[in-house]
């Protein structure tokens, strides 16, 4: 699991989420708000490598494992 401190905005990411498998998604808005760090971020899941749509949605940080 990586650090939220370790995220970037714009890098792609490898996520675990409960799809089934580890998917690839890349983090559209910066964890860091104001004075702490968001719990819940955005990214665009491809999910379509292990058969289901490409979407944007919430992603628990907790839940990104590597960066790609």
């Amino acid at each position: 699991m990586i650090k939220k401190e370790e995220l970037v905005k714009g890098d792609t990411y490898i996520i675990d989420n409960g799809l089934g498998a580890p998917v690839k998604a890349k983090l559209l808005e910066s964890p860091k708000q104001g004075k702490g760090w968001k719990q819940v971020v955005l990214m665009e899941v491809y999910g379509s490598s292990i058969g289901f749509f490409d979407e944007a949605g919430g992603v628990y940080t907790k839940d990104i494992l590597e960066a790609c």
